[in-house]
C-alpha cells in the first residue's frame, strides 16, 4: 500500500530525496473503511490527511434545503482532505463520505504539520495537490458561472469519464447543479 504511496510521490515530486520521501511515508498508516463510513463529519475541523489506495469517497455539503450537494468525488491516488479546514484550522460543513469499501493512508494534522516545516519534498508534494486542486474548482467555477447543465456534464464526460460509470446519478446531479430527472435528460440527449 506504502509502495503506491511512494510511487506517486516519485511522479509528482521530480527531485523527490529518498529520505525525505520515507519520512512522509513513516507518518502515514493504513486504515480500512467501509462504505457509507465518514473520514471527516459535518461542522468539524479536520484531524487527518488521508490519501485513497483503494476505493472512493466524496466531499459533500448540505444546504439550507437539506439536500446533499457533492462537490467532489475522490479516487485512487488522491488525499482525502477539506481545504478549508486544513488552511483555517477551523469547522467546516464539508463531510468526507467514503462511498465504497476503501483502504486509506492516514497521517494526523500534527504529524503533517510538523513535517511541512523542513521536508521539501512534501511541501512540494502538497504544494501541487493544492494547485491542482484549485486549478480544478475555478474551471469548475467558471462552468457553472458561464456553462449550461449540459456543459457541465460534458466537462465531467471529457476529464473524468469513469465517475458517470461508476458512481450514483443522485451525485453527479448534484456535481453539475440539476436534479436527477435533468441529468437523465442530457444523457438521453448525448446517446
Amino acid at each position: 500500500m506504502k509502495k503506491q504511496f511512494e510511487d506517486f510521490i516519485y511522479q509528482r515530486v521530480k527531485r523527490a530525496k529518498d529520505h525525505e520521501v520515507q519520512e512522509i511515508l513513516s507518518i502515514f498508516s493504513k486504515k480500512k473503511f467501509n462504505k457509507g463510513e465518514p473520514f471527516k463529519k459535518e461542522n468539524t475541523a479536520i484531524k487527518k490527511l488521508g490519501f485513497l489506495v483503494e476505493g472512493s469517497a466524496r466531499n459533500y455539503f448540505i444546504n439550507d434545503k437539506g439536500d446533499e450537494i457533492t462537490d467532489q468525488i475522490v479516487q485512487i491516488n488522491n488525499f482525502l482532505s477539506d481545504i478549508i479546514s486544513v488552511r483555517t484550522g477551523d469547522k467546516s460543513p464539508i463531510i468526507i463520505e467514503i462511498i465504497e469499501k476503501s483502504i486509506v493512508l492516514v497521517a494526523n494534522m500534527e504529524s503533517v504539520w510538523s513535517l511541512l516545516e523542513y521536508n521539501v519534498t512534501f511541501n512540494i508534494l502538497i504544494r501541487e495537490y493544492i494547485g491542482d486542486r484549485s486549478m480544478e474548482l475555478v474551471k469548475r467555477h467558471l462552468m457553472f458561472l458561464n456553462g449550461t447543465a449540459k456543459e457541465r456534464y460534458q466537462y465531467i464526460l471529457e476529464t473524468n469519464p469513469e465517475i458517470l460509470k461508476k458512481y450514483p446519478l443522485k451525485y453527479i446531479a448534484s456535481m453539475i447543479g440539476v436534479t436527477q430527472t435533468q441529468l437523465s435528460r442530457i444523457r438521453k440527449e448525448k446517446k
